[in-house]
Formats: structure tokens, C-alpha cells, sequence
């Protein structure tokens, strides 16, 4: 995972936790479903929500 993760990648973050599908968190965020899926999941090093969770999680972002 990355050193630094934004507000923004924080609150996605979160909603995926949530169990919000990648439509509805790029309509909740107003960003575009290419963010959520792809330009974030690069950024983190993960190939999916449930990866990025995990590492998220193990990292200190989420508890």
C-alpha cells in the first residue's frame, strides 16, 4: 500500500467497507466508477475491494 492516502481515498475506503457497491460509491462521492475501479485500486496496489479492505485495515486506515 501506499505511504499516504487522501481524505478522499479515506471515505472510499470506508463506503467499500460498507459494503457499497463501486456504483454506488462513485454516485455517493461524485466521482466516476473509472476512479473506484481502477485509478484507486492502482494507486493502493490492489487487484479488488476486498484486497483494498484487507490492506487497508492491516495498514491503520480502517478499524
Amino acid at each position: 500500500m501506499v505511504g499516504r492516502i487522501t481524505g478522499r481515498e479515506k471515505q472510499i475506503l470506508r463506503l467499500i467497507s460498507e459494503r457499497l457497491t463501486n456504483k454506488e460509491i462513485a454516485a455517493r462521492l461524485d466521482i466516476s466508477i473509472h476512479t473506484v475501479e481502477n485509478h484507486f485500486y492502482t494507486k493502493l496496489g490492489v487487484k479488488d475491494r476486498f484486497e483494498a479492505v484487507d490492506v487497508a485495515k492491516k495498514s491503520g486506515y480502517l478499524e
